[in-house]
């Protein structure tokens, strides 16, 4: 379980990572927020959504390639 500090810190991370997106033109995909959710509820650490977004986006990407 996630301390209150330590979720408020992942909290404005995710907001200023999701501001950048938006500044882009892009905005979060579903799969991203999913991750996001199960993080902040201490299902999975950030490390590990790293690696299921590192799996999920090389698939994707060498589907196109």
């Amino acid at each position: 379980m996630l301390s209150a500090d330590e979720k408020e810190k992942l909290e404005h991370g995710f907001a200023e990572g999701e501001a950048s997106l938006l500044l882009e033109g892009l905005k979060p995909t579903a799969f991203g927020q999913s991750l996001k959710e199960r993080v902040l509820a201490g299902e999975i650490s950030i490390d590990q959504a790293e690696a299921e977004l590192r799996v999920h986006y090389t698939a994707a990407v060498s589907r196109i390639a």
